[in-house]
C-alpha cells in the first residue's frame, strides 16, 4: 500500500544530528498532537547531519474528510514501526510549467512495518537548515541508497505475497481455483504495484536497474548489464523503461501465456473486454448514468476475464484435470449470463452491445467445453 499524504503535512522537523538515528515530527492539518517517530539509518547526503525545520506550502487548506483523519490517525497507531527511506531536500522532479525544468523537491519516505510506504512530496517548501554535526561521505551515501532500495524491494515483496486480485476475490466455492489463477493474481500484483516503483526512479541515472531490482527481475537486470558492457557511446537519456504482465511471468510461462492470448476464447473476451472498457470505465467524476451503474459489472466481469484466461492456460498444460476444466467453464458460463443482471440498470444502447458481447463469450465457452468432452 502507497499513502501520500503530502497535502496532509504542514510543516516538520528531521534530526540527523545523532548518526544512525533520524527523528521525525510531522504536523498535520487536522491540528492533532504531532506525528512522531525515532528511525534508524540516515538522511541522504545533502542533509544528512543536520536538523531541517521545513513548512510545506502546499498542504490542504479545507477540512480533512474523514478518510484523511484515519490516514493519519493510523499513521500516529503505528509510529513506532517505521523503517526510514529516502530522505532529502534534493529530489529532482520536473517543474510544472516547462517539464525540462527540474526543482528541488521536500521528499521523506518511510514504511510502516513493510506493509505501508508513506511518501511527501512537496517542490512548495521553506526550510531551516543547521550545520551538519558530522559528516556523510559519498560512500556511506550510496551504502544509505542501497538500504533504502532493499526496505522498498521488501515492500513490494510483502504486498505482491498478499495481493489478491479480481481472480482470487471473484471465485465461488464452486469454482475450483487452479495454479494458474495464482500465477496471474502474482502477475497483476506486480502490475498495480509497478508505477510506484517507476515513479520513483525515473529520470535518476541507472533508474531502470533500481526499478528491476526493486522487481525482483534479475533477468532485466541482466539486460542492463549487458547492454552496459557493449556499449562504446555514453547512453542517451531515457526514461524508466515500462513492464508487460509477461514481464512478471516466470520464462518459461511466457510461451504458454503467448498462446493463450491468441486462442479463439480469449479473442472474443478481448472484443468484449474492449467493449466494457469504451462504455464503462471512464472518470468516475462523470455524472453519466453509465457511471453510476457500472461498478459491480467492471469488477465481476475483471474476476472472468482473469478466470478465462486461466482456464485456457490450464488446458493448454501436456495433462490437467478434465472435470477440474469442465467445471470452471460451466461455471464461467453462468457468470457471464448474470452479468445481464449487473447491467439491467444501464443505458439500452449500452446494455444491448454488452449482452450481444457477452453472448458471443458464452458461445466460445460452450465450444470450449464442447471440445474438452470431445477430447
Amino acid at each position: 500500500m502507497l499513502a501520500i499524504i503530502s497535502p496532509l503535512i504542514q510543516r516538520g522537523v528531521i534530526d540527523n544530528t545523532l548518526e544512525g538515528l533520524i527523528d521525525l515530527r510531522l504536523w498535520c492539518v487536522d491540528g492533532k498532537e504531532p506525528f512522531h517517530c525515532r528511525m534508524r539509518g540516515n538522511c541522504l547526503q545533502d542533509i544528512a547531519g543536520c536538523r531541517v525545520e521545513f513548512e510545506n506550502h502546499n498542504a490542504t487548506t479545507s477540512t480533512p474528510q474523514e478518510r484523511e483523519l484515519s490516514v493519519l490517525q493510523a499513521l500516529r497507531d503505528s509510529s513506532g514501526d517505521a523503517i526510514a527511506g529516502d530522505i532529502t531536500l534534493s529530489l529532482r522532479s520536473p517543474g510544472h510549467n516547462n517539464r525540462r525544468e527540474l526543482n528541488n523537491s521536500l521528499a521523506i519516505e518511510f514504511f510502516l512495518g513493510c506493509n505501508v510506504r508513506i511518501l511527501i512530496v512537496s517542490s512548495a517548501f521553506t526550510f531551516t537548515l543547521s550545520l551538519p554535526q558530522w559528516h556523510m561521505s559519498w560512500e556511506q551515501d550510496n551504502a544509505q541508497r542501497l538500504l533504502n532500495m532493499d526496505a522498498l524491494r521488501n515492500h513490494v515483496a510483502y504486498n505482491i505475497e498478499r495481493y489478491r486480485g479480481p481472480g482470487l476475490t471473484s471465485a465461488s466455492p464452486q469454482f475450483p481455483l487452479c495454479d494458474w489463477d495464482y500465477r496471474l493474481n502474482r502477475a497483476e500484483a506486480c502490475m498495480a504495484i509497478y508505477p510506484s516503483v517507476r515513479d520513483k526512479y525515473a529520470g535518476e541515472p541507472g533508474g531502470a536497474a533500481c526499478v528491476a531490482y526493486v522487481m525482483d527481475r534479475p533477468n532485466r537486470l541482466g539486460e542492463l548489464a549487458a547492454e552496459e558492457e557493449s556499449r562504446t557511446a555514453p547512453a542517451p537519456e531515457t526514461p524508466v523503461a515500462d513492464f508487460e504482465v509477461l514481464d512478471f511471468m516466470p520464462a518459461e510461462h511466457v510461451p504458454l501465456l503467448r498462446r493463450a492470448m491468441h486462442h479463439e476464447l480469449f479473442l472474443k473476451a478481448s472484443r468484449m473486454t474492449a467493449t466494457v472498457q469504451r462504455h464503462l470505465m471512464r472518470d468516475p467524476a462523470s455524472p453519466s448514468s453509465v457511471v453510476k451503474h457500472a461498478g459491480a459489472y467492471v469488477t465481476s466481469y475483471a474476476g472472468i476475464i482473469s478466470h478465462i484466461l486461466a482456464t485456457i492456460l490450464l488446458t493448454q498444460q501436456d495433462t490437467f484435470n478434465h472435470d477440474i476444466a469442465a467445471t470452471r467453464i460451466r461455471v464461467l458460463e453462468m457468470r457471464v449470463a448474470d452479468l445481464a443482471d449487473l447491467g439491467k440498470d444501464l443505458p439500452e444502447d449500452v446494455r444491448t452491445e454488452l449482452d450481444t458481447a457477452a453472448q458471443t463469450l458464452i458461445a466460445g465457452l460452450g465450444e470450449m467445453l464442447g471440445g474438452l468432452r470431445r477430447s
